[in-house]
């Protein structure tokens, strides 16, 4: 297996706790740790609007230029307009950043809903990749079938590049036939893959996914909750067999694909 990983998604906070507790540490120096220690080489470092400052996310990054990508997080939600919406996506760009990230379920909104949608086509516009978090469901309201979500997303933002962190869970293989159908998307697996282990339809999906549609799939930890070195290993296991040209796609060059070096070194 190619030993090379740029892991799709991890996280810092300022003062290392995580969602307001201290069960993982979230701190800058763990992260490098943990990357080092799996020999993960570069990663994207993501906010999330309401419990990550960007601030710290783009300081990072700038003191990491060769290992960090830095993600602002933005909750359309809380903005007036639509108008509005695009001029802080403009300001993000502005600001270095290389994308958003967008959690319709941790910030409270319907991810069809016009702001929401105004903030994905402006990243188009703006060449930003949004991180959109596929997991919607929550609870007390009724949400729409994440794969229909994003086939409208899809077609309302069509040249949008989208990065769909943790490939939906369960629905997986209906959002594959969304992806190969759309040039400007990848579905990660990161969450996922450690999270449903041990669900052997699960498994066979993720594994025909990996085997088949490499140039369409990423992986990544979602650190502090999971490790690049434990994601390493379940994916290893995952995937015995599958040709390394494969492994090498997912683990790192898809993603490099679109977040060059140049682009983490600002």
């Amino acid at each position: 297996m190619s030993t090379t990983f740029f892991d799709s998604l991890t996280h810092v906070t300022r003062d290392g706790s995580w969602i307001g507790e201290r069960t993982y540490d979230a701190s800058l120096p763990a992260l490098l740790r943990d990357m080092d220690a799996a020999g993960a080489a570069r990663a994207l470092l993501v906010s999330i609007a309401g419990y990550v400052d960007n601030e710290v996310i783009l300081e990072s990054a700038h003191a990491h230029p060769s290992r960090f990508v830095p993600i602002a997080g933005l909750n359309p939600h809380i903005l007036a307009t639509t108008r509005r919406v695009d001029a802080v996506v403009r300001q993000i760009k502005a600001q270095g950043y290389a994308g958003i990230k967008l959690h319709p379920r941790l910030n409270g909104y319907d991810p069809l809903d016009p702001k929401m949608i105004a903030a994905v086509e402006s990243c188009g516009e703006q060449g930003l990749v949004v991180l959109l978090d596929t997991l919607f469901r929550r609870k007390g309201l009724a949400t729409r079938h994440a794969p229909d979500v994003i086939d409208h997303l899809a077609g309302a933002c069509p040249d949008t590049r989208m990065l769909l962190l943790h490939g939906t869970g369960p629905t997986m293989m209906e959002l594959y036939e969304i992806v190969r159908c759309n040039d400007n998307l990848l579905l990660d697996l990161s969450f996922t893959i450690m999270r449903y282990r041990g669900s052997q339809r699960l498994d066979d999906d993720m594994r025909f996914l990996c085997a088949t549609t490499d140039q369409l799939v990423t992986v990544g930890s979602d650190w502090p909750e999971y490790t690049p070195a434990a994601t390493l290993e379940r994916f290893a296991a995952l995937t015995q067999g599958i040709e390394p040209h494969r492994i090498a796609n997912i683990l790192h060059r898809n993603l490099e694909r679109w977040f060059p070096q140049a682009t983490a070194a600002g």
